[in-house]
């Protein structure tokens, strides 16, 4: 009997406990059905429904950040004695869904009267004011503040005064009168600072004074914030030192007054700046007519003789038994110690056993900003045609053209970005005379024309998920002239246009192409990606070889990698073009050119 009294007290409080639980999972599952507001004039209902984390249809379970979110929007416009007095739920009859009524009180709002700046005496407080959001009228909103302080400090760290404070410690309202806000910030400037000296750490190739001519601050100028985040990003475009060091100021002994002297100290680690790779092969004879030949790609570049910044390149490169170009290029930086650059090129191309095009270039280009830069071009060009063609390829020739260019480049790094922009617009127009062959002439018709050529190219870079890049490239060249000939011609396709083609497969007038591709990065200069490239060509109809107007619109697609060696970057594509099956896949293989 005792253990069956004690049973039956027991059941009753275990079932109200079922009961409670069962009761709290339905109102856990109940949802909201409206939300309305008591008391508020400042905010309509719909903006403070548009601000509250819950909808109707919501879990009731949501509603606790309401209170806290209020709080946090009243209070951004000044409401700092806002409060949420009650809460009133009307439940369904199935407890399915609830409506909510809110009960606030806003009370007086508080707006800044007077915005005081103290301590401040080579910039004026109408000239600090005038950088700051926060105003006279408004409320005060903490987060703006800060970036209001930050304002302030920006502007003294660009003029001198990089060890300046700002506080806010005195925020009060006026005596009597809660709704005015005095905002007080007390300025200590600190010392201005010259810079005196620059010194180099890490560089064993690389001269001192190369790196001293990027940091572009002379002795006896005032500190700038601006110029030195400037300087990381500025050698690092140089490519010539594999990792760069946020510059570190210090002061100097033996400074005077409230002025300092200051040096900065650049830390570099040197890289690779000299490439070597070559690629050489033999075709064997073909009896009883052909010979064999050597073919390849032989490529050289310094881009710092001497540790000076210098740069030359040298290529050779052989695609038949009768289609061979060599080029050689030379720049020198920083002319008259200002940056602007003057270079040199020479290229000679043998296009079969059509002609021989000789070519001779005078470049100068001016920095006008760390992204945007112009140049100016003069070039000669020579056409001859082969001897050892007994019938009509192309006429002897002399042009002599001038250009200009425009480049503007935001890329974060230039050998792997991960964002920003690239481009760049080139426009070259000049004269060309027919001078020959003498047997010909009479076919040419005019002697004399006028060229102009026309190029474009944009790459834009996205980064979407960690180490993950999209590259979009859009590429057009254009040349018009009242004749042109093959020696005049774009060439079209292979591993720097159209991949899935041959090298240079195509000649055209008109060429504009698009390159796409998803990049997964694997190293400081390596990628493997996926690409897809798209384009179009023209060539004029030819009356002196019979040919007819061409117009063709081509793709390609594959896999590719880049490849970081200590002789520079290989990049390697394996590409199908239109209509190719896997076995008719090309493989390209080239050094990244980064002259």
């Amino acid at each position: 009997m005792e253990r069956y009294h004690r049973i039956g007290k027991i059941k009753p409080f275990a079932f109200c406990g079922w009961l409670l639980l069962l009761y709290g999972i339905a109102i856990a599952q109940t949802k909201i059905g409206s939300v309305g507001f008591e008391g508020n004039s400042f905010f309509s209902q719909r903006q403070l429904l548009e601000n509250i984390p819950s909808r109707p249809g919501q879990l009731l379970s949501t509603f606790p950040q309401y209170v806290s979110v209020l709080e946090e929007l009243y209070r951004s416009e000044g409401f700092y004695a806002f409060a949420v007095d009650s809460s009133v739920f009307t439940y369904s009859d199935d407890s399915i869904s609830a409506d909510i009524l809110i009960y606030i009180t806003e009370h007086e709002r508080t707006l800044i009267s007077q915005l005081v700046l103290s301590g401040n005496t080579n910039f004026s407080s109408t000239q600090l004011i005038g950088l700051m959001e926060s105003s006279v009228g408004s409320a005060l909103q903490p987060s703006v503040l800060e970036e209001d302080i930050r304002s302030i400090l920006d502007l003294y760290s660009r003029n001198g005064f990089p060890f300046t404070t700002v506080t806010s410690d005195s925020i009060r309202t006026e005596a009597g009168d809660p709704s005015q806000l005095i905002v007080q910030l007390m300025i200590s400037e600190g010392s201005r600072l010259v810079m005196n000296e620059i010194r180099v750490e890490g560089n064993s190739v690389t001269s001192a004074d190369v790196v001293a001519r990027e940091v572009r601050m002379r002795s006896g100028m005032l500190f700038d914030q601006d110029r030195v985040e400037e300087i990381r990003k500025r050698l690092e475009r140089l490519q010539l030192f594999t990792s760069v060091a946020e510059p570190q100021l210090y002061v100097l002994a033996g400074s005077v007054g409230d002025t300092l002297r200051g040096g900065l100290l650049i830390t570099v680690t040197e890289g690779n700046t000299n490439t070597f790779d070559g690629i050489i092969g033999y075709v064997p004879p073909v009896p009883p007519t052909k010979e064999g030949y050597f073919t390849g790609n032989v490529f050289v570049a310094m881009r710092n003789l001497f540790g000076t910044g210098r740069k030359a390149l040298i290529q050779w490169q052989r695609e038949t038994e009768l289609t061979q170009e060599l080029e050689l290029q030379y720049k020198e930086p920083w002319l008259f110690g200002v940056p602007l650059s003057i270079g040199g090129l020479l290229q000679q191309r043998k296009q079969d056993s059509s002609f021989v095009r000789t070519k001779a270039e005078l470049r100068g280009e001016y920095a006008v900003t760390e992204a945007l830069s112009v140049a100016g071009n003069l070039s000669t060009e020579s056409v001859y045609p082969s001897s050892s063609v007994q019938q009509f390829s192309v006429f002897e020739s002399n042009a002599l053209s001038v250009g200009a260019e425009i480049v503007y480049d935001t890329r974060d790094n230039l050998r792997n970005p991960t964002g920003g922009v690239r481009y760049s617009t080139v426009i070259q127009r000049g004269n060309k005379e027919i001078t020959g062959p003498e047997k010909y002439l009479h076919l040419a018709g005019e002697r004399y024309s006028s060229v102009q050529k026309y190029t474009m190219d944009a790459e834009f870079y996205f980064t979407t998920f960690f180490r993950q890049v999209i590259m979009m490239g859009l590429h057009g060249k254009q040349i018009s002239s009242s004749r042109l000939e093959l020696s005049d011609l774009f060439s079209f396709g292979g591993t720097t246009t159209l991949r899935g083609y041959r090298e240079n497969q195509f000649f055209a007038s008109r060429i504009v192409y698009i390159n796409t591709e998803y990049r997964f990065l694997t190293g400081r200069a390596s990628s493997l990606f996926g690409f897809v490239d798209a384009g179009y060509f023209s060539r004029p109809s030819d009356v002196l070889h019979s040919t007819v107007r061409q117009e063709r619109s081509l793709y390609g697609y594959g896999i590719g990698a880049r490849i970081e060696t200590g002789l520079g970057i290989l990049n390697i594509n394996y590409a199908l073009g239109e209509g190719d099956s896997f076995s008719n896949g090309k493989i390209h293989v080239g050094i990244i050119n980064e002259f």
